[in-house]
Formats: C-alpha cells, structure tokens, sequence
C-alpha cells in the first residue's frame, strides 16, 4: 500500500499530538514534584502542538481528495420525496389516536 504526501502529513501530525501529549503530562507531573500551582502550558509546548494540529489537518484534506460534484437526476423521485422516513410516518400515525375533544380541568 502505498502512502502519499498527505498520509505521512497526517501521521507526523498525530506523532506530534502523541509527543505533545506526553510532554504536558511530564510537565505536570514536573509541577507536581516541585510542589507548584499549575497556571498555563510553556509557549514552546503550545507551539508545537500548533504546528501538529496544523500537520494533521492538513493531511486529513489532502488524503480527501477533489470534492466531487452532485448529480440530482432530470426527473423522477428526488431524494425527498425517495425516502420512506419510517420515523416520521410512525409519530404521524401514533398521533391520529390523540383525541381532539379533550374537556377543560375543572377547579375544586
């Protein structure tokens, strides 16, 4: 199988999500040992995990591909129309039983 540029964009950015996670992990625990209050991530852990992000997503759309474009045919049932929509005619039926008569509470 053969992996294109987007796969190994993809997989470097989440090899760097793994190492970014693992990092602010060992920061915390860092903090933990040392005793102080943690209060916001080293720029330099922030920065990395731009950078990843950026590198994942990127190849997520590359790996995509070209949108392709949708076809409706000319004529004869849309997908509307197509669509049984068991769901809705089950709720349509259920609500036939309802009696439209209901009398008005009566106070004591």
């Amino acid at each position: 199988m053969r992996v294109g540029a987007g796969g190994l964009l993809a997989l470097s950015g989440l090899a760097g999500l793994v190492y970014t996670t693992i990092a602010v992990i060992h920061y915390r625990q860092v903090l933990k040992l040392s005793q102080e209050e943690f209060e916001a991530l080293p720029a330099i852990i922030l920065v990395k995990l731009l950078i990843s992000t950026v590198l994942a997503v990127l190849g997520a759309y590359i790996m995509a591909g070209p949108l392709k474009v949708v076809i409706m045919p000319p004529k004869g049932r849309s997908m509307d129309i197509g669509s049984q929509r068991i769901d809705f005619i089950s709720f349509n039926m259920r609500s036939r039983a309802m009696p439209l008569d209901i009398p008005p509470l009566q106070e004591s």
